[in-house]
């Protein structure tokens, strides 16, 4: 079943434009009248959509993880719901996506597809159209994330950087910040995002506000002892979700590591060639989109070639892995972490370190 599930997968990849021409083609002519007003604007809007479907389907199939395209599509619901369509755009869409695939595809990979288009249409009429928020004031510093986050949506990054600086000058850790103020807010931007209440400006002005914040704490993170381990992070492919992976070197630095943060959009062959230099015990990979995790496991295989990487731990993480916690080891790495803590809990643990 692998091997025809990495066939079945090939496949979308290949005639993903297809695809979604012939989807968007048959959805449009299904219900005339809801997208009309959109035009040929929106109607080449709507073949991009396609393709992101298409290419989502395409990594849960490959991986044989049907749970990766069920909460996609759960997403696209919210997405949907708070920009005015109706649920009925996302089942047709559903719809015409497993007919297409069923018409296109050669038979004998249609098996290893359909399910998966199944499983996220019989789980569509369940999947809530409202997110519950990511910071509340019974957490850890939830009163200072809601503030923090309050100040960065005004505008106002001065005041969010002061609250963070007041926080550290009471006696807050640098590791609270990140974990109970910074990643909860970055959590919650995207929620915000997905239920159209703050636009891609918004996030992109707040997720900078907060990289620049954190540098700002590195006077307390670079000051502590040395452990002479070594770890490289980054984000796959054409990721730009980098502040996770930021974060996760951010917290092994405190804790001694010599780390060495290469950021977002690093192709395979510069971090291949990085492990291969830098010789180090751990590498952190980071994939924030299903999408990408394909990428994931092909610069696990790349890494692995050389004898530093086949050395080294690898560790995972990002939604995809929240999501299907499994799926680390189907991308050959040797761990996940849900977090920056648990990642450096797991590295820890590899190398045992105690």
């Amino acid at each position: 079943m692998p091997e025809l599930s990495g066939l079945a997968s090939s496949e979308l990849s290949e005639h993903v434009d297809v695809l979604a021409e012939s989807i968007v083609a048959r959805q449009y002519s299904r219900q005339k009248e809801l997208w009309k007003p959109y035009g040929e604007v929106g109607r080449a809007r709507a073949v991009r959509y396609a393709r992101n479907h298409i290419e989502f389907l395409a990594n849960a199939v490959g991986l044989e993880e049907p749970g990766l395209f069920v909460d996609y599509s759960a997403w696209c619901k919210v997405v949907f719901h708070h920009r005015g369509l109706p649920d009925s755009a996302l089942a047709t869409t559903l719809e015409c996506t497993r007919e297409i695939v069923a018409e296109i595809l050669p038979a004998a990979l249609t098996g290893a597809v359909l399910p998966v288009v199944a499983a996220a249409i019989d789980y569509l009429p369940l999947a809530p159209v409202d997110i519950d928020a990511f910071i509340s004031s019974d957490k850890p510093y939830g009163s200072l994330a809601a503030n923090y986050l309050a100040r960065l949506l005004e505008g106002n990054r001065s005041a969010a950087g002061y609250l963070i600086g007041n926080a550290m000058g009471a006696g807050a850790k640098v590791e609270d910040m990140h974990l109970h103020v910074f990643q909860p807010c970055q959590w919650e931007l995207g929620r915000l995002w997905q239920m159209n209440r703050i636009t891609v400006a918004n996030e992109h002005y707040c997720t900078a506000a907060t990289q620049l914040i954190m540098s700002q704490l590195y006077g307390y993170i670079f000051g502590g002892s040395r452990n002479a381990l070594k770890m490289v992070s980054t984000c796959v492919g054409d990721e730009m979700h980098e502040i996770g992976a930021r974060m996760v070197s951010d917290l092994f630095e405190l804790n001694g590591w010599d780390t060495h943060y290469l950021g977002a959009n690093v192709p395979a062959e510069s971090v291949a060639s990085t492990i291969e230099k830098l010789n180090p015990d751990v590498l952190a990979i980071s994939a924030t989109l299903v999408s990408h995790v394909s990428a994931v496991k092909n610069l696990i295989r790349q890494v692995r070639e050389s004898p530093a990487g086949a050395r080294a731990k690898i560790l995972v993480g990002g939604h995809p892995f929240r999501i299907a916690p499994g799926l680390w080891q189907k991308v050959r790495a040797d761990a996940t972490g849900v977090d920056a803590l648990q990642a450096l809990q797991a590295a820890n643990g590899l190398l045992d370190t105690t």
